[in-house]
């Protein structure tokens, strides 16, 4: 749903965009198509965090995500430079390492503020002049910094030639034990000391 909510954002945010609209049939199917997409999306975080097996992980990487360490720092102070290419030492990362964490906290925040503000510009006759104004450029920009987000995430999981072996773990779970030995050395160890224990 992200996405479709980018895509028809841009239709709802500058005029420019508004003939691709057409394809939702203008500019008024797409707001309608818009505010839809905002409540699945709501609903799928809500729900994805509360319920079952994959609601325990959603929470879990919620926790480990904001549990930065010195480690982390040391990783991620790096991550230029592995983003490029090349390749520094640091120190042994858990199932999350520093650069990690923190996409993943610009993301949950970039969400929150999205959402927050979608809600005021949706409601806005309730809301005072002042926090509608700010809502606007709020609401633009973390969807905006969300987009670089996700083209950077993609960068990495699909063409970047030393993270890209990541990619194999959403399809089956796993990775190889060099890759995760490499990039998350303390989680694999913590992985196999759990198995030599069962």
């Amino acid at each position: 749903t992200f996405l479709l909510l980018l895509f028809t954002g841009l239709g709802v945010l500058s005029s420019f965009f508004q003939p691709a609209m057409n394809i939702f049939g203008g500019i008024q199917t797409t707001r309608v198509i818009h505010k839809v997409a905002a409540v699945a999306f709501c609903l799928s975080m809500v729900l994805g965090f509360a319920i079952g097996e994959g609601g325990r992980q959603v929470r879990s990487w919620f926790k480990e995500s904001f549990a930065f360490t010195k480690d982390d720092f040391a990783h991620a102070k790096n991550f230029p430079i592995e983003f490029f290419g090349g390749h520094k030492p640091y120190p042994p990362q858990g199932k999350f390492n520093g650069g990690e964490k923190i996409n993943s906290m610009i993301t949950i925040t970039g969400m929150l503020f999205i959402v927050i503000s979608g809600f005021i510009m949706w409601f806005a006759p309730t809301f005072p002049q002042w926090m509608v104004q700010w809502a606007y450029p709020i609401h633009s920009g973390f969807a905006l910094l969300l987009s670089a987000l996700l083209i950077a995430h993609f960068y990495l999981g699909v063409l970047h030639p030393d993270s890209n072996q990541a990619l194999m773990g959403m399809f089956n779970g796993e990775v190889p034990d060099k890759f995760a030995y490499e990039h998350y050395q303390r989680w694999y160890n913590e992985v196999k000391s759990n198995e030599v224990k069962s």
